[in-house]
């Protein structure tokens, strides 16, 4: 492999890193808000009933957050997900050497601390030059597991019509959480090896307060109409 193919690879893996991370912190931000939204209808009872309202907002989110997590964990080559990005660096481990990733320190006080050094001893084993493809494939490997029940059950209820439907338990809202977070962990893993850089979580801070609109009636004597710039599968509603 060329100098040059490596660059390729690694500004690719950067791209597919930065997709990736949007993607997920969309999936994180609207698990919050699903969370806190639920925890407002339970502390008040005038929002619960009739209860249409709520059940299409968890009924949208479901089919969002399902979705999401197998766009995430999808195998498909044509396709840019977390998985998919392991399976490529594990694919051309020469990409990222140990040498390359510890000059790539802007930090030389890291370097010259050993602690760059013991970063890269996350993805190969120690001493070695490049990633270890033993450990990226038992990366892979607990992605698919902490995903397996949503994944499923996507295929069967969302991503495609199966008559039968069958599937032995249909998941909660904690294995939502639990996948969430797994995904959240690998994600922060694999950004240290493509940008260097300590992360714990790739969910925003948001830095405005989402529930401003809530704390305002809904419905008002005189209502106004929404404009023709309404999107309905964006995020935007402009009046």
């Amino acid at each position: 492999m060329t100098n040059r193919e490596k660059i390729q690879l690694r500004r690719k893996w950067r791209l597919w890193l930065e997709q990736i991370g949007n993607d997920l912190g969309g999936l994180l931000t609207g698990h919050d808000i699903l969370e806190n939204v639920l925890e407002i209808a339970n502390n008040n009872v005038n929002v619960r009933s009739p209860n249409l309202f709520l059940s299409w907002i968890v009924s949208n989110y479901s089919v969002r957050v399902a979705v999401g997590i197998r766009r995430l964990t999808d195998h498909d080559k044509r396709t840019i997900s977390l998985l998919r990005l392991i399976k490529d660096i594990s694919e051309h481990p020469q990409a990222i050497t140990r040498c390359y990733y510890i000059e790539s320190y802007r930090d030389k006080r890291l370097v010259e601390g050993g602690l760059a050094d013991c970063d890269f001893d996350n993805f190969a084993n120690q001493g070695s030059d490049s990633v270890s493809i033993y450990k990226l494939t038992r990366d892979m490997k607990r992605l698919e597991s902490a995903t397996d029940r949503i994944r499923k059950f996507t295929n069967k209820w969302f991503a495609h019509w199966d008559p039968s439907r069958r599937i032995r338990r249909l998941p909660t809202f904690e294995d939502v959480k639990e996948s969430l977070e797994a995904i959240d962990k690998i994600f922060c893993k694999y950004f240290l090896l493509l940008k260097r850089g300590g992360m714990t979580t790739r969910k925003p801070v948001l830095q405005y307060d989402w529930k401003e609109p809530l704390r305002n009636a809904w419905i008002e004597t005189k209502t106004r109409k929404l404009g023709k710039a309404t999107i309905l599968f964006g995020t935007r509603i402009a009046g």
